[in-house]
């Protein structure tokens, strides 16, 4: 595919219920720390070349909020808080405004993943009709490309990878480990190290919930002044190429 020709959705659950995997830390610290990687993701994503634009899947209005103000689109739904439901939804939405925009779905707290992976990925995927990434454990899905929203099966969430194999969809060879690895507790976001993290993360990561969760050696807090320069150099939603 030619740079540009991807329409990314991610979808995001409200930041107050994210996370509840990440032992040792309370619901205001899961929360920051969900904030802090949709930013990351959705600015990683809008650096990438071959995504033409990113499609935010929520309703929750702080979630909205932060996805506006990094520059993604959002598609939102009305029948129910289902994330399947939501992505099928964003996907049939962006499609529409962008019907020659091929479709790609990519989690919130790939946090680890540069632009260039994103790029890899795509790439990988090629004309295939259904595609996916699996995680590190090699029982979940961290991407999902398609060329049509009637491609898409609604088979996110626990053991995805099984049901999308025998869906037809195409396991790509991607070894990036930013890329593979979906942070669901607080040890995947110490195994991908600081310096993978984005900016946001970064910051997180040097704050007191950081610090008394994450490993010895981790940076000092990042002052907020250091981290808001990345949503101003952040690309519009639809960047002119």
């Amino acid at each position: 595919m030619t740079d540009g020709s991807w329409v990314v959705v991610v979808p995001a659950k409200p930041f107050t219920a994210a996370k509840t995997r990440c032992a040792g830390l309370d619901g205001s610290e899961r929360s920051t720390l969900a904030r802090a990687m949709l930013v990351d993701v959705v600015g990683r994503l809008t650096q990438a070349r071959r995504v033409r634009a990113v499609v935010v899947a929520a309703t929750d209005p702080d979630v909205v909020g932060a996805a506006l103000a990094c520059g993604a689109a959002v598609a939102g739904t009305t029948r129910g808080p289902d994330l399947n439901q939501e992505v099928i939804d964003a996907l049939t939405a962006a499609s529409a405004a962008l019907p020659d925009a091929r479709l790609a779905v990519a989690m919130a707290d790939l946090v680890g993943a540069e632009p260039s992976d994103f790029d890899d990925a795509l790439a990988a995927a090629g004309s295939r009709p259904r595609a996916i990434v699996s995680d590190a454990d090699g029982t979940g899905t961290t991407m999902v490309m398609v060329t049509a929203p009637g491609e898409f099966r609604p088979f996110l969430g626990p053991g995805s990878r099984r049901r999308f194999l025998a869906g037809g969809y195409h396991d790509l060879p991607v070894t990036a480990a930013g890329l593979r690895r979906d942070v669901d507790t607080v040890a995947h976001l110490v195994s991908l190290g600081i310096d993978r993290l984005g900016a946001t993360t970064r910051s997180w990561a040097g704050s007191p919930a950081g610090m008394r969760t994450g490993p010895p050696g981790l940076p000092p807090r990042v002052d907020e002044r250091d981290a808001g320069p990345l949503l101003g150099a952040l690309p519009a939603r639809e960047r002119t190429r």
